[in-house]
């Protein structure tokens, strides 16, 4: 029997949805929190009945054509416990980029975050935006286990909310926008901390991990 899978893309304006893959199911988002896309997956893994499971922003597409593979097709068939839609290089090493994309900011909330969970000098994979497929069991664990006790964990320590530089890179436009919405001048370092909370999790587990 083949298997069934519950993908859902991330849109919050309609015009975003010709963005999406034709077999996406759309998740149109009216709440920004804090922690972004994942208090969406917070909501929508522990609910899924699918024996594979994605969340991915509406920006999936695009994203793609940044990664390491950009001239690939997205094949979501075979045989793996997780799958990378937007994989880098092997030698691309995301915890060191984040010390140099967010400086002092991602030092301290990193040293805090590792009261909650172990984490390696280096991360085996590179894992961005949630852009991963993952079966029903492992995606839920770690939604159950990993990331909503971190959530909780980081409500109530202001490091994760110091700003993470982040504006600097972005269109004026862009940060104007987030300000009307949250009253920030910034992203919060909590973000860029959880976006590689999955690669944390499953360092050194026994999965089987493709890209695609």
């Amino acid at each position: 029997m083949d298997s069934t899978i519950d993908f859902f893309q991330i849109y919050y304006r309609d015009e975003q949805i010709k963005e999406l893959y034709d077999f996406a199911i759309p998740y149109k988002n009216l709440t920004l929190t804090p922690y972004f896309e994942n208090s969406v997956i917070c909501e929508l893994v522990p609910k899924s009945k699918a024996d594979k499971i994605s969340v991915c922003s509406w920006r999936l597409k695009e994203k793609r054509g940044n990664s390491f593979r950009s001239n690939k097709p997205l094949n979501l068939e075979g045989d793996y416990d997780i799958a990378i839609l937007t994989p880098r290089s092997p030698s691309h090493k995301p915890l060191a980029m984040a010390r140099q994309w967010h400086g002092m900011a991602w030092e301290k909330g990193l040293q805090e975050l590792k009261k909650f969970i172990k984490i390696p000098t280096e991360l085996n994979y590179a894992i961005y935006e949630n852009h991963f497929v993952a079966s029903k069991d492992i995606y839920q664990s770690y939604v159950n286990d990993c990331l909503l006790p971190c959530i909780d964990f980081m409500s109530t320590r202001s490091v994760f909310f110091d700003d993470a530089g982040y504006a600097r890179n972005k269109p004026e436009k862009e940060v104007q926008q987030y300000k009307n919405l949250t009253g920030r001048n910034d992203w919060p370092i909590c973000v860029f901390l959880l976006e590689r909370l999955f690669s944390i999790w499953i360092y050194n587990k026994n999965f089987k991990i493709v890209n695609r």
